[in-house]
This record gives structure tokens, sequence and C-alpha cells, in this order.
């Protein structure tokens, strides 16, 4: 493995650790904390958006959510171009459980940003959008190579 993979997954998983950790201290699943987080920051979202963006399997997305239904935290409702489609809501009682868990995470992620200052933030964030782009490009053109040898 070439010193430059190594370097990124030692980076990615301590990125992913670190919130596992910040979870458990706080009491809270780490994938309802995921779901919880696309949640807050969107009023149009669906259990495959937020699987799509959280990386979470679509199952364990649907699991969570009901629990969220069973705690009246959130919705369903029927999408606006598409019936079928249904879209995830927090209730007013999930907006509150969604403050009490995320707020003093978003505290600490300011923190660490104003720490970092803009300029390192905003390219940690283009390069990871960037590597997002190229690695899906690759994967599409991979596949497609591979199926056309099979």
């Amino acid at each position: 493995m070439s010193i430059e993979r190594k370097k990124f997954w030692e980076a990615w998983g301590q990125s992913n650790a670190l919130y596992e950790v910040w979870a458990a201290w706080k009491n809270v699943n780490s994938k309802l904390l995921f779901v919880l987080y696309e949640l807050d920051h969107g009023d149009y979202i669906t259990q495959k958006m937020i699987a799509d963006y959280t990386g979470i399997p679509k199952q364990t997305v649907n699991t969570v959510i009901r629990g969220l239904i069973a705690d009246e935290c959130v919705t369903l409702t029927a999408g606006k171009n598409d019936r079928r489609e249904k879209l995830v809501v927090l209730t007013e009682k999930g907006k509150a459980y969604a403050k009490e868990v995320l707020d003093p995470l978003y505290t600490l992620e300011e923190r660490v940003f104003d720490v970092m200052g803009e300029e390192r933030v905003q390219q940690m964030i283009d390069t990871i959008f960037l590597f997002n782009t190229v690695f899906e490009k690759e994967m599409k053109r991979g596949m497609k190579e591979n199926e056309r040898r099979e």
C-alpha cells in the first residue's frame, strides 16, 4: 500500500472514529447522530438521500427512521413531484431532540473550524468533494470496463 493511501485511510478512519467517540460520549447511536444531522439540514429529504449522503445502508437508515417515528420525532409525507416518494420530516419534538443532540456537536465543529481557519476549511471541503467526484468517475469507468470483459 502506498504511503498516500495509508495516510488517507488513517485520516478517514480517525475522522469516523472521532464522531463515533463523540456520539458514544453523548449516549447517542452514531447512525442516529448522522441521520439527525441530515434531517436537521434539509426540508426535502428522503431515506434514500440520507443513505446516499451518509454512506449508511438504506436498511439501517430505515431502522433509525422507524425508531424516530415510534418516538414521534419524524413523520413521513408524500413527495411533491412523486407521491410514492416519502419525505422524512422532523416534528416539533424531533426538532427539539435534534437541537439537544446536535447543538453541542455544531459548537465543537465551529471551534475546530475556527482553529483551522476559513481558508483551510474551504480547501479541505473542496479537496474532499474533488476526491469524491474523481473516485466516482473512475469507479464507474472501472465497472464499465469490467462489464465489457465479462
